[in-house]
């Protein structure tokens, strides 16, 4: 058996597994699923309640009212808003500034404990 014998590909072999499809084979499964979806629907029609129509909309629609702004006139919002943004501003600048005064301190203890380490970066310099 020679080269020009083999075969190129295992595909080319295989003979029967696959089954050519016409045109009427599809017009045949897509009306099926046209007809199971109206039939879906027809049902989904059927299980609306008596009251409810086209027009008489959506729940959250008929449920829906105006609504009372309960928020003052913007002149007024302004002097407020500003003292609880000045506020705010003041209890994080306190809170970071509390944060750095603990590393200064660790940092202390820490230079306490260890007073040659970082200080002396002349080890070669007594030759």
């Amino acid at each position: 058996m020679g080269m020009a014998d083999r075969p190129t590909s295992f595909a080319k072999s295989v003979e029967g597994l696959h089954k050519e499809e016409s045109a009427l084979d599809n017009a045949v499964v897509l009306r099926n699923q046209f007809a199971i979806a109206k039939e879906k629907t027809v049902e989904q029609q059927n299980e609306k309640p008596q009251g409810e129509t086209e027009k008489s909309g959506s729940p959250m629609i008929s449920k829906d009212a105006p609504a009372l702004n309960m928020q003052p006139p913007r002149a007024m919002r302004q002097g407020q808003d500003r003292i609880s943004s000045a506020s705010k501003v003041k209890r994080e600048v306190m809170s970071e500034q509390q944060k750095l005064d603990e590393a200064r301190k660790l940092l202390e203890i820490y230079r306490a404990q260890n007073p040659t380490h970082g200080r002396s970066h002349d080890h070669d310099r007594e030759r």
